[in-house]
């Protein structure tokens, strides 16, 4: 994979995860701002931020090579 379509890769990768998080996050804030909240949905939303937190900490451009048809010397 060229270099910059590693990159590319990599940024859209790191982006839907942010924009997961924020999707997560917001349904967290509406349960629990609930006259009466959900008390084991806000424990699966919880669950869940903390997934894509780890997937975003353990992401890597890296994670994206593949053979460069134009390797630099």
């Amino acid at each position: 994979m060229p270099k910059t379509s590693k990159w590319a890769a990599y940024d859209v990768a790191r982006h839907t995860l942010l924009m997961r998080l924020n999707d997560v996050s917001n349904a967290l804030h509406l349960e629990e701002t609930k006259t009466a909240p959900d008390r084991a949905a806000i424990a699966a939303l919880e669950a869940e931020l903390d997934a894509i937190d780890l997937k975003y900490d353990l992401l890597s451009a890296d994670d994206f090579n593949g053979p460069d048809p134009h390797p630099c010397p």
